[in-house]
């Protein structure tokens, strides 16, 4: 049941990307846009920029980024939808889409004909939804649609009805399926709506009454929950709900959600009401800049130092491409998985570096908000934005850049820790590839790991079924006599079993999940 549960959340983790990819892009895009519409002191400065071609060319891209921005619980609907799908997803979408549709249709029934039931909303939350007069429900309800929606479909996707109606049967069932159950659930969702309401409230009350301490815990808990993959859920959840404040915008528009909320700040340039810029952005890209553009290069070069002499030309490459890949797009996961897994408690210390980053952010009142603590970003939402300081952020990045690099170095050299170049799995993996004239270009560590751990099981042509429980990556082998214990065993595992003539189980301890991802990726490429 644990590893069932596990595996649902994981899946919604990934299912999740799909509507967070396109809230990041909209949110550049109304970055930019905003810096042409709103910047007087740059129009001054480029004349062109005020000219009307330009001034079009921007509100383009404004209006491009809120029909994505405005449209958030119709994205989860259909988007969690599809990815919770087994198969034939598409149907699946199509049925996401008409029970959000139903859902809102049915919610604005019960309004027309129980008019008593507005009452236990607040008066901004009933408005129409894609011109039907319903109830907000926000991004939750997005989610709750979408989850179902996929249910129905893998439920009833192949089901066969009586001949006269057969024509309706299989995945043609699924949209009808979803019109009907999503109208009816619209009777009933506003009263759980209410009780949903409360508890999110009361949630968004305590993140209130954390204070300082509010943008530490979400950095920290963000952090030790990259290597599981729901880090996206807890994003989403923060982010995107009332947990992150309710805000109220001068031309009457409320919003729930600090994320969406600064998207909106973008279109219109306006603060909402009794809130500052730093109190809306606090949950957002800005607080990681200190470790992004600092701290994680700094931990990188500590890395790099601490490394044998001779095996530091080797992991440059490792190195290099991480922090290009941290500075450029904000993906962090190579140089946190170089010392991973080989000090978890060192990941410890890093996820509780990145809190205290956006804790200090927010004591100091900075205001970049985004989506991308990178470069790009910082240009965006720092530079290019007056009320960002993002100065105070450039200066903040000094002291984390250079307490990360001698915490990381005194710490690795103190215990040992085996990071790349230090003779851990990362150099056996990388002297096992070049045995097998396997390297190429890539030195990312998790695909030199999985590269060794197919290697070791007797090829890809030789693996059937990659699977894991909590600490062992369970696989099935077409035959075992060509499984290498010794090249498993150099891949920093605790041991194997070999359970039966066929099925071989990995013990790898709680990053499992990350190595059987990684294994499942290079088979897929293979």
């Amino acid at each position: 049941m644990k590893k069932k549960l596990f595996d649902f959340f994981q899946k919604l983790s990934r299912a999740f990307l799909l509507p967070i990819t396109l809230i990041s892009f909209a949110s550049m895009l109304l970055g930019l846009a905003s810096v042409f519409l709103w910047h007087d002191q740059l129009k001054e400065m480029i004349p062109v920029l005020s000219t009307p071609v330009v001034q079009y060319i921007a509100n383009i891209m404004s209006t491009i980024a809120n029909v994505m921005m405005g449209n958030i619980s119709l994205l989860f609907a259909v988007a969690l939808s599809f990815a919770m799908a087994k198969e034939d997803k598409e149907f699946a979408a199509l049925g996401g889409l008409v029970g959000y549709l139903a859902f809102l249709m049915g919610m604005g029934t019960l309004l027309t004909v129980n008019p008593s039931v507005a009452g236990m909303f607040p008066e901004a939350t009933l408005k129409p939804i894609l011109g039907i007069d319903t109830i907000d429900t926000g991004m939750v309800g997005g989610i709750v649609v979408g989850l179902l929606a996929a249910f129905i479909h893998n439920k009833t996707h192949k089901i066969k009805l009586p001949m006269a109606i057969s024509f309706f049967g299989g995945t043609r069932f699924v949209p009808i399926a979803c019109a009907v159950v999503f109208v009816l659930l619209g009777q009933v969702f506003p009263f759980i709506w209410a009780a949903i309401s409360a508890a999110i409230n009361t949630a968004a009350q305590g993140v209130a009454n954390a204070g300082i301490f509010a943008p530490f815990l979400y950095g920290f808990g963000e952090r030790l929950l990259i290597p599981t993959g729901l880090h996206h859920v807890w994003n989403a959840v923060i982010r995107d709900t009332a947990v992150s404040g309710v805000y109220a915008f001068p031309d009457g528009n409320v919003v729930e959600g600090s994320r969406i909320a600064y998207n909106y700040f973008l279109t219109t340039n306006a603060l909402p009401e009794g809130t500052t810029i730093a109190e809306m952005v606090k949950f957002l890209r800005g607080g990681q800049v200190p470790m992004t553009l600092f701290g994680l290069p700094a931990i990188a070069l500590a890395m790099y130092h601490t490394a044998k002499p001779e095996n530091r030309s080797s992991i440059k490459p490792l190195l290099l491409t991480g922090v290009f890949s941290i500075l450029i797009a904000a993906v962090t996961e190579p140089i946190e998985f170089a010392f991973m897994f080989a000090s978890p408690i060192l990941y410890l210390i890093y996820a509780v570096i990145t809190g205290l980053s956006f804790m200090v952010s927010y004591i100091l009142q900075t205001g970049m908000g985004g989506s991308e603590p990178n470069l790009i970003g910082l240009l965006l939402y720092g530079v290019l934005r007056p009320e960002s300081r993002y100065l105070i952020l450039l200066l903040l990045g000094i002291p984390f850049g250079l307490s990360c690099y001698f915490l990381f170095r005194w710490w690795i050299v103190k215990f040992d820790v085996k990071t790349p170049g230090r003779g851990g799995e990362y150099d056996q993996s990388m002297e096992m590839m070049d045995e097998e004239g396997d390297i190429g270009k890539n030195t990312d560590p998790s695909v030199l790991k999985a590269k060794v751990i197919i290697s070791g099981l007797g090829g890809a042509e030789n693996i059937d079924v990659v699977d894991c429980c909590i600490t062992r990556l369970r696989v099935t082998v077409k035959d075992m006599n060509l499984v290498s214990e010794e090249k498993i065993k150099t891949t920093g595992c605790m041991g194997l079993v070999k359970v039966d003539e066929n099925n071989i189980q990995i013990i790898y301890g709680p990053s499992v999940n990350v190595v059987k991802n990684s294994v499942n990726k290079q088979l897929a490429l293979a």
